[in-house]
């Protein structure tokens, strides 16, 4: 009895596991290049520089996750500002409707009264689409005193496809206005197709009857 109060508890947990606790890159991820360790002439691939001020936009050894690069905005200017943005075709992926969840991994130390954001855009075929910012100010609860001391928090938010979009763009930015200062690294960005509700629930009982299955062989081997 007790080998079944055990096992049982082994195959409800492995349907819980906390994000902390999961590979870095999430199952079903489908952004290109996630981890930021395919880089051109230093620039991460399927990555491109956007912003007034280019110094800002860096690729950092400093920390990262997996396994030696982790993108960054570090602005120390007061007069722009830097971006990193980066496109993938929504074509065979994902439908209007469907849920996208997303988590990366992040760091941040950020000047008062500033921000700075990962934004998530769903453009059209004109490549129109409004912005869904995630914005972070102050220091994350993993900065230590630098960034090599400090350590990273996971992220986790979703978004539901609109109608009409064909393409979907994440951008990281450094400052709401011009004069914003800090830094903000990033690293191991997942972006994936939430499975509906009654996906989860088959998912979960076909995981319980392959337990009942295991218990009943190990009681037969008895």
């Amino acid at each position: 009895m007790k080998t079944k109060l055990v096992l049982f508890s082994i195959g409800i947990s492995l349907l819980f596991v906390p994000a902390s606790l999961r590979a870095a890159i999430v199952p079903g991820n489908f952004w290109i290049n996630p981890t930021f360790e395919s880089l051109t002439a230093g620039v991460p691939d399927n990555w491109n520089l956007g912003g007034s001020d280019g110094t800002i936009d860096q690729v950092t050894t400093l920390n990262s996750v997996s396994p030696t690069h982790s993108l960054a905005v570090i602005d120390n200017s007061t007069t722009g500002y830097g971006e990193w943005y980066s496109d993938v075709s929504l074509t065979g992926v994902a439908s209007p409707g469907d849920t996208i969840g997303f988590q990366w991994s992040e760091i941040y130390n950020i000047g008062t009264n500033n921000e700075m954001r990962v934004d998530v855009r769903f453009l059209d075929a004109f490549g129109n689409g409004g912005d869904n910012n995630f914005v972070v100010s102050g220091n994350s609860s993993g900065w230590v005193s630098t960034l090599a001391n400090s350590t990273f928090d996971v992220r986790n938010q979703t978004l539901v496809v609109p109608a009409g979009a064909v393409t979907m763009r994440i951008q990281l930015t450094s400052g709401g206005p011009a004069s914003g200062t800090g830094q903000y690294i990033i690293d191991d960005l997942s972006a994936y197709v939430v499975p509906e509700p009654s996906t989860i629930a088959l998912l979960s009982v076909g995981g319980l009857v392959g337990l009942g299955g295991l218990l009943r062989r190990r009681q037969v081997a008895r």
